[in-house]
């Protein structure tokens, strides 16, 4: 086995590293055009499109109401605010989305199919408000609102999951 000599190992790992770093820029403008060109559709804001979960005509005519000027009225009910989606700037975002978050984990457990389903429409007002303004938020705030999108849409695969799991055990009874 023959081995490079140290200072050719060293020059060869120092000019990776060096077109690595200069290729950054280029990679983060690449994303940064895609995602602002992109219409995106994805239960979290940014990311993929899932392909089980159809938007439906409700839920796009409810984003729509979002900028009629009154309260959001599922918001409103599951944080007791009164939030006009359609004046929340950019800096209100991660807290609303912070006090909607609170809001499903207590009380979720008690939730109804409806409720589950006046919940996700909210996420989907909620989504349409923070698709419009994100880009005035620091990457921080919106990696904190993507990880409470996450959090929402966990809890509800969770139910989802727990419901096939009751359906089986008393079709096995």
């Amino acid at each position: 086995m023959t081995f490079l000599p140290k200072t050719v190992a060293s020059d060869t790992r120092l000019a990776l590293a060096a077109l690595l770093l200069a290729a950054l820029p280029f990679a983060a403008c690449a994303q940064r055009s895609a995602q602002d060109s992109l219409l995106h559709r994805g239960d979290l804001v940014g990311g993929r499109p899932h392909a089980s979960v159809p938007r439906t005509a409700a839920q796009a005519g409810s984003a729509a109401s979002a900028s009629t000027g009154a309260a959001d009225p599922g918001l409103s009910r599951m944080i007791h605010e009164n939030v006009e989606l359609s004046r929340v700037t950019a800096a209100q975002m991660p807290e609303l989305y912070s006090h909607f978050i609170d809001a499903t984990r207590e009380q979720r457990r008690k939730w109804t199919d409806r409720d589950w389903t006046d919940a996700s429409a909210t996420l989907s007002r909620l989504n349409a408000r923070y698709e419009a303004v994100r880009l005035d938020l620091p990457m921080e705030d919106r990696l904190r609102v993507r990880s409470l999108q996450a959090e929402f849409r966990t809890y509800e695969s969770a139910r989802r999951v727990n419901q096939k799991l009751d359906d089986a055990n008393v079709n096995i009874k």
